[in-house]
């Protein structure tokens, strides 16, 4: 094999740990509503298999930074991995027992572990990789993203529809053991560790949060995080309530979603190289303006068109490609202690999509409506600090 297709290989392979949490929590949407009615729960308490794996994983995202400092990114990556197992390992005897709150548990415990993906990748990405093929590492970091949670709602809803949903289960602890086994392919980058301080730990990170550029990037990234996990939690309901679809069809339909961030992987790549990020990252949130809007008119005609709804949100999956490339490749650059950027960037931006999640799931009204609102607050939001940010000269063009 020639060093070329190796390094290929290795980029493809690299990437698709930004992707494990993901498969992991969008696997099971397509069966909220079977779960719902197995442990015979009301709307809130169900909600709640999502909402305590964002928890454990935004907790997580700041537990790798200082391990992958100590004992390097790979060994603190194999120890979230065999983390994620464990909570997988529990989660099958919660079902055997019918145990539900044993679930909840189990979810926490494999969001925690699987959170080393995203973290640890990103420090890879900009450490194990050379100089030239960083950019299209974070460019194509998308591609995993989208491929990873398009595909895995595909499956659950096929598992669903066709099978048990159980079976998911079985699925992620399958994946889980190939993706600690293929750990073996990348080489440690640590030159100097770091022993674990708290107050060590505690100034890195503090000195992070007070990078003006990784916070306000890194809540970029987290828009494009909160589309998608606000869509895993809405999307089943919209399609059962609203849209009348089956677990299979809404897996089905789902492929657009795919197509669409897969087609803002590779486009952003090839806008990284022709404008500053500043530019791509306007160019995704006015196209994710757009999709709002045409969410409000399905809204507005209650139209039951799957089609219209799906090219819509899969628009928005397009366009936050845009913001999950640029922001990242600014985030995760923003300190030259890339261990605590990268845990930062990754704990900024998946608590900013689990608080969104959370809002979501408080709003009072039906769950179409309740993803416009989320959506359109948080565009307001992001725009309105990237804005004040470029007036104060905090952030310059880049």
């Amino acid at each position: 094999m020639s060093t070329e297709t190796t390094s290929k290989f290795n980029l493809i392979w690299l990437l698709s740990y930004i992707s494990i949490a993901s498969v992991s929590a969008a696997i099971i949407t397509p069966a909220l509503p079977e779960i719902q009615s197995h442990f015979a729960l009301n709307p809130g308490t169900v909600e709640w298999i999502i909402s305590a794996f964002l928890i454990g994983y935004v907790a997580g995202q700041l537990i790798y930074g200082p391990l992958a400092n100590q004992f390097g990114r790979l060994k603190a990556l194999r120890i979230g991995l065999t983390i994620n197992l464990v909570g997988t390992v529990i989660c099958l005897i919660a079902l055997v027992i019918d145990a539900y709150w044993l679930l909840i548990i189990g979810r926490l415990i494999t969001a925690l572990g699987a959170a080393s993906g995203l973290s640890c990748t990103f420090m890879l990405i900009n450490e194990w990789l050379p100089v030239s093929l960083r950019q299209t590492a974070m460019s194509y970091s998308v591609l995993s993203f989208a491929l990873g949670v398009g595909i895995a709602v595909m499956l659950g809803g096929l598992i669903t529809e066709y099978w048990h949903w159980q079976a998911c289960f079985w699925f992620l602890l399958i994946h889980g053991l190939i993706m600690l086994w293929g750990t073996s392919v990348f080489s440690e980058t640590l030159v100097t560790p770091r022993p674990i301080h708290p107050l060590a730990i505690l100034r890195d990170y503090n000195a992070a949060l007070s990078s003006s550029k990784l916070v306000i990037f890194s809540l970029v990234v987290g828009y494009c995080s909160a589309i998608t996990y606000c869509f895993s939690a809405a999307g089943p309901q919209i399609a059962q309530d609203l849209l009348k679809l089956s677990a299979a069809q809404y897996g089905y339909w789902n492929g657009l979603n795919i197509l669409g961030m897969l087609s803002g992987g590779f486009l952003v790549k090839q806008l990284l190289v022709r404008f500053p990020v500043n530019t791509v990252v306007a160019m995704g949130l006015l196209g994710i303006a757009m999709g709002i809007g045409s969410l409000v008119m399905i809204w507005g005609t209650e139209s039951q068109s799957a089609l219209w709804f799906f090219l819509t949100t899969a628009s928005l999956y397009l366009f936050s490609s845009f913001l999950f490339s640029g922001g990242s490749l600014v985030a995760s650059n923003a300190l030259t202690d890339k261990a605590s950027a990268a845990a930062m960037m990754s704990f900024v931006n998946m608590g900013f999509a689990t608080l969104c999640v959370i809002l979501m799931g408080y709003l009072a009204v039906n769950p179409l409506l309740s993803f416009v609102i989320v959506l359109s607050f948080v565009w307001l939001l992001v725009v309105g600090l990237l804005l004040s940010m470029r007036t104060s000269g905090a952030i310059d063009a880049q």
